[in-house]
């Protein structure tokens, strides 16, 4: 069993713009609408491959049916804790001639300190010794930049995975987590200077293997990925997939490391299953275009190198 846990859900919708045009009119075209988050969009993947997966989350009153409704739909157990609201509205604007990507990103809703207790204990109860638990994602308003660091220290002995930004990052590096999984941005802040060559992500990563990380998963988006111990670093070009959105796909990468860790296989070999699960998202255009017969066939042409 994997457990995502995603305190900052939302609903996201996608959609195209032959040119955005600030200040003006944009019509909109194949909108996309699904529930989403860090931790929904990595459960939501670990399902499609056939992995055993639950996904808790604080869920506003409004939404209950809607993200319990999708949740089974996609086959993951879905465990929410309900308070008053509305979860946040993304949207993600595609513009077809330039293929960028806008975001216009919600803050969440407000978090009481009755529902995060309420998430720890449901936490304190589950897991087994085979079993990770993601912390994924943002903090809503309400909820301490330290939280996922007390979440962990008060629920020693699970492994840990932390997929987060900022101080958030900062602080649950301090409760020692089994792995981290920042992207070059992230791991920036993290460092607090700007990091130009491979070695030098390659050496900060590491770097943060002896600051309390197990294991440190880097996602450079076209350029691929790395992972560490500190001692030994993996590399990974990303594939050569025709990109749409590229919103989600670092989502995808966790859960593809996530999917080779439940198989079974060591931290390194489980690189190649993030590999390919970042780039069939990305070929796909969204976590709902997913597609597990594609992420098998591009799990073959993933070629790693010692670094």
């Amino acid at each position: 069993m994997i457990t995502t846990v995603c305190l900052n859900p939302a609903i996201d919708q996608n959609a195209e713009v032959e040119r955005l045009q600030i200040g003006g009119m944009n019509r909109l075209q194949n909108l996309q609408v699904f529930a989403a988050g860090k931790g929904i969009n990595v459960a939501i993947v670990l399902a499609r491959l056939g992995v055993q997966a639950q996904s808790v989350s604080v869920v506003g009153d409004a939404d209950e049916w809607y993200f319990k409704h999708s949740m089974q739909q996609e086959g993951v157990w879905f465990e929410p804790v309900i308070i008053s609201g509305s979860v946040r509205r993304n949207l993600k604007l595609l513009e077809t001639g330039s293929h960028a990507v806008t975001e216009l990103n919600q803050q969440g809703m407000q978090t009481s300190t009755a529902a995060l207790e309420t998430i720890t204990s449901m936490l304190a109860q589950q897991g087994g010794e085979n079993d990770y638990f993601a912390l994924c994602g943002s903090l809503p308003p309400g909820c301490p930049e330290d939280h996922y660091q007390t979440m962990m220290l008060e629920l020693p002995g699970k492994r840990w995975i932390v997929d987060a930004s900022g101080a958030a990052m900062q602080h649950a590096l301090r409760a020692n987590p089994f792995l981290i999984k920042p992207n070059k941005v992230e791991l920036e802040e993290i460092v607090g200077r700007a990091l130009h060559t491979m070695e030098e992500i390659q050496s900060a990563a590491a770097a943060l293997c002896q600051s309390g990380a197990g294991n440190v998963a880097v996602s450079l988006g076209e350029q691929g990925a790395l992972i560490t111990d500190g001692k030994r670093t993996l590399f990974a070009k990303a594939l050569p997939v025709k990109a749409s959105f590229t919103v989600g796909a670092g989502d995808s990468f966790l859960a593809g490391l996530l999917y080779g860790l439940d198989r079974g296989e060591d931290i390194f070999m489980s690189l190649r299953y993030g590999i390919a699960a970042g780039a069939a998202c990305v070929e796909g255009g969204s976590i709902p275009a997913f597609s597990a017969e594609r992420f098998e066939t591009l799990c073959s042409q993933v070629k790693t190198k010692e670094l």
